[in-house]
């Protein structure tokens, strides 16, 4: 399955902390950041793996001093552009083991009420696919999770979230980052 494309727009305001702080009572800090591209020729990829997602989700782990990504981050958003790629994602960013996020999802892990809620937007496959700004539509529903201001989709407790977007072919580049707040 494709997400459907749909129109949209996604505006952050960034700032010093100092500035921060003085905007809002909710400041979300950005923990760590990381990207990478997939190698250049289209027939020498792994296409079973996402090696982009595991190179941005180390780097950003490393900024972010995150040792245990699923014990240190309480929920992800995920690129979801096509089915399968939700699942490699999570395998690749260190959420679960290799051959593992099938199986983890159809358990219930990843729901809203699992162990480690995925994608509680419902995704690009839930909301639409809103071409390149997709990434910044994963982020977004972090940042209101983040400030509890997701309404009925409101996790409790969570204190630190990880967006993840792919750019798809013939890129495939990806970019992470871990916020808290």
């Amino acid at each position: 399955a494709c997400a459907d494309h749909v129109d949209g727009a996604v505006v952050f305001v960034l700032a010093s902390g100092e500035t921060a702080r003085a905007l809002t009572d909710k400041p979300i800090w950005i923990r760590g950041i990381g990207w990478a591209n997939d190698t250049f020729w289209l027939e020498s990829r792994p296409w079973g793996q996402a090696g982009y997602a595991y190179l941005a989700g180390q780097m950003a782990y490393r900024t972010a001093g995150i040792k245990s990504p699923r014990s240190e981050i309480d929920f992800a958003e995920v690129d979801d552009t096509f089915a399968y790629k939700e699942l490699q994602h999570l395998e690749a960013l260190g959420l679960c083991r290799p051959g593992e996020a099938g199986m983890w999802t159809l358990e219930g892990g990843t729901a809203m009420s699992g162990e480690f809620p995925v994608n509680p937007s419902g995704g690009a496959l839930g909301e639409g696919h809103l071409l390149d700004c997709t990434g910044l539509a994963r982020v977004l529903e972090v940042v209101l999770q983040l400030r509890g201001e997701a309404g009925d989709r409101q996790l409790e407790g969570v204190e630190t979230g990880l967006a993840f977007a792919w750019r798809g072919v013939p890129t495939t580049s990806g970019a992470a980052v871990v916020l808290s707040n």
